[in-house]
């Protein structure tokens, strides 16, 4: 079965706050890899889907579309859609550090980390729409 998307460049300017600026086959692409954290993160979630996998409430389908879009993005302000720079941690040159440094970021919880990776909106529409894994949602 082909990797479910969960939402389109409609979907995108519906949601985001800033227009999307580049190439929509790059939008495309986001989107998808989006969609691959949604389904990542919703795995545990019970809701009805269709013989495709897609939800078959509206809200649901909304929800899973808006927080796609949301962490697309997160990817865009951050110029970070792999997450590298979010697991990275603190930067050392000599005497100067960038970014936390490691030991502060070992000590985020599971959300937090997962919020630098993907953004708090999108954590937050799942989390709201009860479709985010509890063990993420509180801690």
């Amino acid at each position: 079965m082909p990797q479910r998307v969960y939402a389109t460049k409609t979907d995108y300017d519906k949601y985001a706050e800033e227009a999307w600026t580049e190439d929509y086959a790059l939008l495309s692409k986001r989107l998808r890899s989006a969609s691959i954290e949604i389904e990542k993160l919703s795995r545990s979630a019970i809701y009805d889907v269709d013989d495709d996998g897609y939800p078959t409430d509206a809200d649901t389908t909304e929800v899973l579309a808006e927080a796609t879009c949301a962490i697309v993005e997160h990817w865009q302000l951050t110029d970070d859609p792999y997450g590298v720079d979010a697991a990275a941690g603190a930067v050392k040159i000599g005497s100067v550090s960038l970014g936390t440094t490691s030991s502060a970021s070992d000590t985020l919880s599971a959300r937090e980390k997962l919020e630098r990776r993907i953004g708090s909106r999108a954590v937050d529409i799942l989390t709201n729409a009860g479709l985010i894994g509890s063990a993420v949602a509180h801690t």
